[in-house]
């Protein structure tokens, strides 16, 4: 029978230098310098400030981040050029296509409309690169450095100077780096070991790290579970603010009023201050007086022939609209119309108002069927309108255009009104029209 004694080996420590410290900034200089000529390589100085020369002491190379930062701005520059030209420039059937629409009159490939994203791109990625560079060129994250157990070290924030060679240095062989050291000045000298002790991680903090990436995972999933469906039941809210709080909201049921709604109607007579209209002409583009200057129809019951009775329209007066304009036209007046005109009207009816914008074009173009076409501000029906109609359709809309009261002023409107109007004379203009210094100007052009 024999007894079996099993052995652990402790890990061996890994010699990773020599640690020496000198007097002063001036011996860690003339060592630094010294021991580079000599041949060593991979030394770092330590100071609690900056050493002024210890760089070239040291002969340190120059690092390569901003090379990192150039490489990485120029991709990120010239992958946000390709993103905008494919996005506005190309387009088709597939997944993920881009979207071809002509903007403000530019090509679809624009390069200085693009400029400014890819400036802001390059920008980004030059940081991200600073920022990520410089962790990884320092090693970073490292839990922990063997020369912070070294109490003597710690004198580095304070009042000592240290210069560490390497064992990875070709020229370093303990014995002869140690005493050339010593030649150096150096008033100790430290070997530092690699660390033997928590280098393991507990299998225990694995598992715990797992559970917590699994547990984390599960919001993300179930919140793109849910991004794509519906439900009735009110969302959680971890802050009750404002937009939780007890309250009517608008368009739904409440029992508290007798009509059964949460939105109240203004009191009958009231005026909000400041609100108060009281030149209706200008403001709606209808005289007080009402006339029936046109015919709104209504359904009314018509007894003819005994006792047939058969549903026929009835006319319900439309407002006496305002022909002539509340304001003096003036060529400001036209010029403020015209540029109103180009900013909100011709994006759909034209720059000449015959319903070929831009976006009248697009919806062309991808014929959906749903489009409605703007009607033309030179057709016969437009034309013999009364001004304070056209007024009335660009402050409330008609059909599918909506209203721009919200957007544009009241003068603004007018003038919108007033730059109609030349464009519709323009059509059917006539010599007459023409001022003769100008009429005779043109006739001697030849």
């Amino acid at each position: 029978m024999t007894d079996e004694h099993q052995t652990t080996e402790e890990p061996q420590a890994e010699r990773l230098g020599l640690l020496a410290e000198y007097d002063g900034p001036e011996e860690l200089i003339d060592a630094a310098r010294q021991a580079t000529d000599e041949g060593y390589t991979r030394v770092e100085a330590f100071a609690p400030f900056a050493v002024i020369g210890i760089d070239e002491a040291l002969k340190a190379k120059g690092t390569i981040l901003p090379w990192i930062c150039l490489v990485l701005g120029l991709c990120g520059g010239a992958g946000a050029l390709a993103m905008q030209c494919y996005m506005n420039g190309v387009e088709g059937p597939w997944w993920f296509s881009g979207y071809a629409f002509t903007i403000s009159a530019k090509p679809l490939l624009s390069i200085p409309a693009f400029m400014p994203v890819t400036f802001e791109v390059i920008i980004l990625s030059a940081s991200f690169g600073a920022f990520f560079g410089m962790i990884l060129l320092n090693g970073l994250p490292k839990l922990s450095n063997p020369l912070f157990r070294n109490e003597r070290f710690s004198r580095a924030t304070s009042d000592g100077f240290f210069l560490f060679v390497e064992s990875k240095d070709p020229k370093f062989a303990e014995a002869e780096t140690s005493a050339y050291l010593t030649s150096l000045g150096a008033s100790a000298i430290e070997p530092i070991d690699s660390e033997t002790e928590g280098h393991v991680v507990p299998g225990v903090i694995h598992m715990v790290g797992a559970v917590s990436l699994s547990i984390a995972l599960v919001p993300l999933f179930w919140i793109w579970a849910v991004s794509s469906t519906t439900s009735e039941t009110p969302r959680i809210s971890l802050f009750y603010d404002m937009e939780t709080q007890a309250k009517a909201k608008t368009q739904t049921a409440y029992s508290l009023f007798a009509d059964g709604r949460a939105m109240r109607l203004n009191v009958p007579g009231t005026v909000g201050r400041g609100s108060l209209v009281e030149d209706v002409e200008y403001h709606e583009g209808i005289t007080p007086e009402v006339g029936l200057a046109g015919a709104r129809r209504v359904s009314a019951r018509f007894v003819a022939d005994g006792d047939d009775a058969e549903e026929l329209p009835a006319v319900e007066p439309e407002p006496n609209w305002v022909a002539d304009f509340p304001l003096p036209v003036t060529r400001e007046l036209m010029d403020r119309g015209e540029q109103r005109f180009n900013i909100y009207c011709a994006t759909c009816h034209g720059l000449g108002g015959d319903g070929d914008g831009l976006i009248t074009q697009r919806a062309m173009q991808l014929e959906q069927g749903t489009w409605i076409l703007p009607t033309s501000i030179h057709a016969q029906p437009v034309v013999e309108q009364p001004n304070g109609k056209l007024y009335s359709t660009i402050t409330n809309g008609i059909r599918n255009m909506p209203g721009y009261k919200s957007q544009i002023s009241t003068e603004d409107r007018w003038a919108i009104v007033l730059y109609i109007r030349a464009l519709q004379r323009s059509r059917a203009a006539t010599a007459d029209d023409i001022p003769a210094d100008q009429l005779n100007a043109l006739l001697n052009v030849r």
